[in-house]
């Protein structure tokens, strides 16, 4: 049974001295550990020793001379994370990081990195200790490994050079590099650790030690670690039992920790490397999950009963929950609730009272990374995934404390629940128009028209529909969007009052297209509070979410109109859709808050009038909460405010940028808004269905509608993430940043929805024609609302991104552009049809659509020359 110590073993490391033989001929020695190279080779191994100076303490005492032996030849190590994340590490500095701030290194934060990692690649020679990632066990026999040895010998030479002999001696640490690096991958598991250790502190020799001019091979130098990292990473991590909250083999320990803090270390110096030249550096969230140091009590045990002693008493002081994760250092998450913050600081502070130097080094680099440690230590607030209570007498917060703003104050579940707002808010337009075709008919014959004379209501709507968002968009883009929804819906809710008192049908035309000025505005606004809030890689995904909330009046609101107008009659339609209004505004007024960022830029600036205030207010204060240590941004930091600019939709509709696509997706949409107008005519016609049944055949159309648009918004992201890493690929090659294509990210898939439109019409308009069952033209339907809002969530997110800073402004232009085209295509749908037939009506438009495909083809080839022209004459 092991006698437990008190403290480590002293462990033998090259010093000075030469052997007694080597000595005595005044040669040069090696000082290999047991017996040096010349000893050996001339059989005097017996002779070969040490003088008892050469034998020094690593800093602790101990009762014995020498310490365990340990078995390290069976390990019990998984991987945890994917190390080709680690090797790939170094494509970040050449592409955005769209879901990341770069870490800020302010100079003193820098200078204390650097003075750290100095005394780390010296320690050896200066305080004949071991760097604080090099475990004292791995320089005690049998477990000493050459690369290690030889570094720790090659570092004494680099502290005293003598006069002349830099050049040679950073050659032979470059060749000693070079054979590390191209032998490590027929390593066994601790010699590989210590050439991936031996290779990080000559790398920082290199950096400490040596003129400007030689350390241009860092670079190739950092690759390299990066490489080394990730096949040790691939070996182990963390030992099995860590991961089950159980005490773990010594040895597997030991190793598993060696390599967390070397890989930790290796992080380090990239972001040092990286502050040097300029370049940003983010977090290693490809880390996610490895554990923080341990405890100095286990880093530093001389046995295994003193360890596993301690160890037990770790596992109780961490319970069920695990021991500190290193991303539980990093900046506390946005939707983080206060009870979420209250366990983080808990953790971190069971964790730093037990740090060894390694851990407080890290913990101090951590926390000043975008912070000043000052202001940690002295106010209250979240730095880095920890709360501190401020002292009563804490003085305020230095001017010079460095700030990054989020793009957005808003946490995920603030953004989905303002989404959903903006979504509901855009159903008004579908509704108002979607409610009303199962009821043209009847309407047609209580009014006293024909029903050619009813569908212009619908054509007129639809002008009305794509001119209104010009000037709501214009005002959107400047005076707010709060103020702008109220008064859009103010508008649509008397429209609706006054058609459910039309007497006549002039009256019912004109008020039809104040309702569609009303109404037809909230998919524009929306669309600019989207992109207010979102970054473009996750733009995709809510566009989708967005893009789903306008089809839910497509699906049911031909259902609803049906029923209500079967019952109760057509003007009960615009009755339920008043107090639908009345009640959605109150919602509306309580719960959106402002988001243009020219006035509340990423929502943290304070709003003077109540409008634009709350409920504005309440978020900044959960946003402050959350991280009270962000001040709120500065109104000189905005942007120009845009004064109103009713022409602004316009301008961007003749934007060449943008022009081939919008024209393009006017005529797909122009079909698709043919199909669903003379679905009622002819379902009537053709089937002699009622008006609820009628209504019924339009669920199918909805139900692809939301469909098509939920899952292009997975496949948009998808699509953006897989061209960025192409061009990751690209820049590794190149050594240049490559900017992505935007027009292949977005628009990639356009062909298919565009064949799926294609063939669903001609089935639509043959199977009308040829009288067949009728779930043949319904299931038709069904694929043509999936392609068509495919299509329109592609070139929406599309617009959105070449015109970040206009965005309701140009969804304005879209729905212009496809409202007049589809208000042409009505008009002269049910006329067409009634001349040449369903089938051949339907075969001509496709023929128009087929041709329009020319206009992809050339905003995919022209479009991003486009855009580089524009911002070269900007």
């Amino acid at each position: 049974m092991e006698t437990p110590r008190k403290t480590p073993p002293k462990v033998t490391i090259p010093r000075k001295k030469a052997c007694a033989p080597c000595s005595q001929s005044k040669v040069r020695c090696d000082q290999t550990r047991p017996y040096c190279t010349r000893c050996e080779k001339r059989g005097i191994t017996d002779e070969c020793a040490y003088e008892e100076s050469a034998t020094q303490d690593t800093g602790r005492s101990s009762s014995r001379g020498t310490p365990q032996v340990l078995n390290f030849a069976v390990l019990d190590l998984v991987c945890t994370i994917d190390p080709e994340e680690v090797r790939n590490r170094w494509l970040k500095l050449y592409l955005p990081m769209t879901d990341q701030t770069p870490k800020s290194y302010p100079p003193n934060v820098t200078a204390f990195l650097s003075r750290i990692l100095k005394a780390y690649s010296l320690s050896p020679v200066r305080n004949g200790t071991l760097p604080p990632f090099v475990h004292f066990y791995q320089q005690a026999p049998p477990s000493i490994s050459t690369p290690l040895a030889n570094c720790l010998t090659l570092a004494r030479v680099c502290d005293q050079p003598l006069p002349g002999s830099q050049p040679a001696v950073h050659d032979t640490l470059k060749r000693e590099m070079e054979r590390l690096y191209s032998e490590y991958t027929s390593y066994g598991e601790m010699e590989l650790l210590a050439a991936f250790q031996a290779y990080l502190i000559y790398a920082m020799l290199i950096y400490f030690h040596f003129d400007e001019t030689r350390e241009s091979g860092l670079q190739q130098a950092m690759l390299n670690l990066q490489d080394m990292a990730c096949e040790v990473s691939r070996r182990g991590l963390v030992s099995t039992a860590e991961l089950n909250h159980s005490r773990p083999q010594w040895e597997s320990w030991i190793v598993a920790e060696a390599k967390r803090r070397s890989i930790y270390t290796m992080y380090l110096f990239d972001s040092l490397l990286c502050a040097r030249d300029g370049l940003p550096t983010f977090l290693g969230t490809e880390l996610r999950g490895v554990p923080a140091p341990g405890s100095k009590e286990l880093w530093q045990a001389t046995d295994r009963g003193a360890w596993s002693l301690a160890y037990n008493g770790y596992l109780h002081k961490w319970g069920s929950d695990g021991q500190l994760r290193i991303d539980e250092l990093w900046p506390v998450p946005l939707e983080f609730s206060e009870a979420d913050i209250e366990n983080r600081r808990s953790r971190v502070d069971h964790w730093v009272s037990s740090l060894d130097e390694f851990g407080t080094m890290l913990f101090a680099v951590t926390s000043m990374t975008s912070k000043h440690l000052w202001y940690y230590l002295v106010q209250g607030h979240i730095v880095h995934g920890i709360v501190v209570e401020a002292p009563a007498n804490a003085s305020p917060k230095p001017a010079s404390a460095s700030n990054e703003q989020p793009f957005s104050i808003f946490s995920k579940p603030e953004k989905a629940f303002i989404i959903i707002i903006v979504s509901t808010a855009a159903t008004f337009s579908g509704f108002a128009s979607n409610i009303y075709f199962p009821s043209l008919p009847t309407i047609a014959s209580d009014l006293g028209v024909s029903v050619e004379l009813v569908n212009l209501t619908v054509t007129s709507y639809m002008i009305f529909q794509g001119l209104a968002p010009s000037l709501w968009g214009a005002v959107a883009d400047s005076s707010g969007r709060r103020i702008t929804y109220i008064c859009t819906f103010l508008v649509f809710f008397a429209a609706c009052v006054a058609l459910a008192n039309t007497r006549n049908y002039a009256t019912l035309v004109a008020v039809r297209c104040l309702q569609s000025t009303g109404s037809a505005a909230t998919i524009a606004i929306g669309s600019g509070v989207i992109g207010d809030i979102t970054t473009r890689a996750e733009r995709g995904g809510f566009m989708g979410i967005f893009q789903a909330g306008l089809l839910v009046p497509v699906a049911i609101g031909p259902v609803i109109g049906g029923a209500l107008s079967s019952s109760l009659g057509w003007r009960a339609i615009f009755w339920f859709l008043a107090i639908y209004a009345g009640a959605f505004l109150l919602f509306l007024v309580v719960f959106l808050p402002e988001t243009l960022r020219a006035l509340v830029g990423n929502g943290s600036v304070p709003c003077g009038d109540i409008i634009r205030k709350y409920p504005l207010a309440l978020y900044q204060h959960r946003y402050q909460r959350r991280s009270s240590s962000m001040p709120p941004q500065q109104f000189s930091d905005l942007p120009p405010k845009k004064p109103i600019n009713i022409l602004a939709s316009l301008q961007v509709l003749v934007d060449k940028r943008v022009v081939p696509i919008i024209a393009f997706l006017s005529f797909y949409y122009m079909a698709w808004q043919v199909s669903i107008t003379v679905l009622s005519s002819l379902m009537k016609t053709t089937y002699g269905l009622d008006d609820t049944k009628i209504g019924l055949t339009f669920i199918a159309n909805g139900v692809g509608a939301m469909v098509g648009t939920i899952s292009t918004g997975k496949i948009l992201d998808y699509d953006y993430r897989a061209i960025q890493r192409k061009c990751a690929a690209a820049a590794a090659t190149t050594g240049r940043e490559v900017a992505i294509p935007l027009d292949t990210a977005r628009l990639r898939t356009v062909w298919v929805w565009s064949a799926m439109q294609v063939a669903s019409l001609l089935v639509f308009g043959w199977s009308l024609d040829r009288r067949v069952h009728l779930a043949v033209p319904i299931i038709a339907t069904f694929f043509t609302g999936w392609a068509a809002m495919s299509l329109q969530s592609m070139v929406s997110t599309y617009i959105v991104d070449v015109f970040p800073d206009r965005s309701a402004s140009a969804s304005a232009a879209m729905n212009l552009a496809r409202c007049l085209m589809g208000a042409g295509g009505t008009a002269a749908a049910m006329p067409v049809i009634k001349g040449i037939g369903a089938g051949w009506g339907f075969t001509l438009l496709v023929g128009v659509m087929v041709a329009a495909l020319g206009l992809v083809v050339v905003q995919v080839r022209f479009g991003g020359r486009w855009r580089e022209q524009e911002r070269e004459g900007e």
